[in-house]
């Protein structure tokens, strides 16, 4: 019997009198975690049928459909007046590369760039035509962050110009604390407080988030916002004329009037040093847009707490229905059909639901069971919904998340992101030592995967949030550097049409990701106090309270 066999055998027979820390979890729960149904709702989902389920398409109605149908199924209760859809309605944008364009004004000669090999720019959600001419200011990372001690903009004056920015953040900051400054929207809040008018962003040489093909070839499938009750795109950054993405491998035209070179700005970047200076050169950028409305939706379905003072506070557990539909073709496949990303997510979810309606009695708080639109395009379908939570006598105190949690290997340890910022650290400890799972802290900080999934919206809503990723440990008879492994998927899969059911899934393993994410929610539901941000806590303070 292999390990991940021995230790699932020796979890159902604990399951008789399955206690920690004086909670108690009926055997019933477990038991009914199937893994051949994650299997077969993946193997749907991802389908070339779906057509990749980009959000206003026929691919994402049949998939939404289906999991309706698995909600009805489940016995879920409908959240919104008797529905589980809540319409989220979107701006679908698309740049129009031939009326667009992107020059350099150097010492009164215009270098007119190449779209797609210099620049591409993001679509502007407020204004379909925008043009702008403004002079360059680089801001180093373009962060400003008093609380530690950091500040791009200090002695700089941005007013009326563009401001030149890495895609990243200072290395010194700890790993959470730099993927929220990693964050676009904070950036750009940032840079429109201080009164510049467009952005130019570039990366690093050694960011291996994406290629800039990659990145291409996302730009040219459009990108989304969610509309107000006034049509108003969210986060719509009315006040930057132009947004911005530059090659970095043509970055050095943006630094050759400065008097540095680029390789001096690399180098006091990663020195963690605040290096702002004008450029002393101008861009003129004409920015086309065209727009599409999109009749986007969630879905949401809850578990009634049996607690009556309780059940009016909600668990709320999220994974993301969309992927990229269909694309430029990457070895002769233009459907990026979306198996891990994030069809496992919504499949793992159905199971936890499926493991919470097993349970003899309803845990005291409420479950809400969410799937959501968007978040490929900026989290958009977790942020409309925490945003107008659809139960109005309700309160949300907790968010699991569930987003390609990597089950390519048995799960010997995880990477609960959040953990150390609220009070659900109490729960991740006493559901991975029933299941006899490690802890491990972020493999990669560089990835800035704190910002980059759905739980990111509730933590920008004050409430505490996890987001769990599988670690490395391997069994003895696992050959594979997983570290390399994971990473190698990001690079060559990861938001391309292979990450398709052609791959060595291990479903016992999204079974343990079925198991850790219900216990904590479990544990939590039964909890006599709501979560609390940690004393201190970065996040606790900018948001909780």
């Amino acid at each position: 019997m292999k390990k991940t066999q021995l230790m699932g055998a020796c979890l159902l027979l604990l399951g008789q009198q399955l206690t920690v820390l004086g909670q108690s979890v009926p055997k019933q729960a477990l038991q009914a975690i199937n893994p051949d149904a994650i299997k077969a709702t993946m193997t749907y989902l991802s389908d070339d049928l779906l057509e990749g389920r980009q959000p206003g398409t026929k691919g994402f109605a049949l998939a939404s459909k289906y999991v309706e149908t698995q909600f009805m199924a489940l016995g879920l209760k409908p959240a919104i007046n008797g529905s589980y859809l809540q319409k989220v309605p979107l701006r679908k944008g698309i740049v129009k590369e031939k009326n667009s364009s992107f020059s350099l004004l150097i010492n009164g000669k215009e270098e007119v760039l190449d779209y797609n090999k210099h620049v591409i720019f993001s679509p502007n959600f407020i204004n379909e035509s925008s043009e702008i001419e403004a002079p360059l200011v680089f801001v180093g990372f373009g962060v400003h962050a008093p609380e530690l001690q950091y500040d791009d903009y200090q002695g700089i004056d941005v007013k009326g110009k563009i401001v030149v920015m890495l895609n990243a953040a200072p290395e010194s900051f700890g790993s959470n604390e730099r993927a929220y400054f990693t964050n676009n929207t904070i950036k750009f809040n940032e840079a429109i407080k201080r009164g510049a008018v467009g952005v130019i962003a570039f990366s690093l040489p050694t960011d291996k988030r994406s290629t800039w093909e990659a990145t291409v070839r996302r730009a040219k499938q459009g990108s989304f916002k969610w509309l107000d009750e006034n049509k108003i795109a969210k986060d719509g950054f009315q006040e930057l004329k132009g947004i911005a993405t530059f090659n970095n491998e043509y970055a050095d035209k943006l630094f050759s009037n400065s008097g540095k070179k680029i390789e001096e700005v690399y180098a006091n970047v990663k020195a963690n040093k605040a290096s702002s200076f004008p450029l002393n050169i101008s861009a003129k950028l004409n920015v086309q847009t065209a727009y599409q409305f999109v009749q986007g939706s969630n879905l949401v379905g809850v578990i009634e707490g049996s607690d009556p003072k309780l059940k009016d506070e909600y668990v709320v557990y999220a994974a993301h229905l969309d992927h990229f539909g269909v694309g430029a073709p990457v070895k002769n496949d233009s459907i990026y059909n979306g198996a891990h990303d994030n069809a496992s997510g919504v499949s793992i979810l159905l199971e936890i639901a499926h493991a919470f309606k097993a349970l003899p009695k309803a845990p005291k708080r409420s479950i809400i069971i969410a799937v959501v639109t968007g978040e490929e395009y900026g989290l958009l379908g977790s942020d409309y919904f925490a945003n107008n939570f659809p139960i109005k006598e309700g309160k949300m105190v907790a968010n699991l998340a569930i987003d390609m949690p990597f089950f390519f290997h048995p799960i010997l340890d995880i990477v609960p992101y959040g953990a150390q910022h609220s009070s659900l650290s109490k729960q991740v400890a006493q559901a991975t030592k029933i299941l006899n799972l490690k802890v491990s802290p972020d493999p990669f900080p560089e990835q800035v995967v704190f910002v980059r999934s759905d739980h990111f919206s509730f933590i920008k809503k004050g409430i505490p949030a996890l987001f769990i990723k599988s670690g490395f440990m391997t069994v003895p008879e696992d050959t594979i550097d997983r570290s390399k492994s994971d990473v190698a998927w990001r690079s060559t899969i990861y938001h391309t049409p292979q990450d398709d059911m052609n791959q060595p899934f291990d479903f016992q393993a999204a079974a343990m990701h079925v198991k850790v994410n219900f216990l904590i929610g479990y544990f939590t539901a039964n909890e006599a106090l709501a979560p609390t941000w940690n004393k201190g806590d970065f996040f606790g303070g900018k948001f909780g309270k």
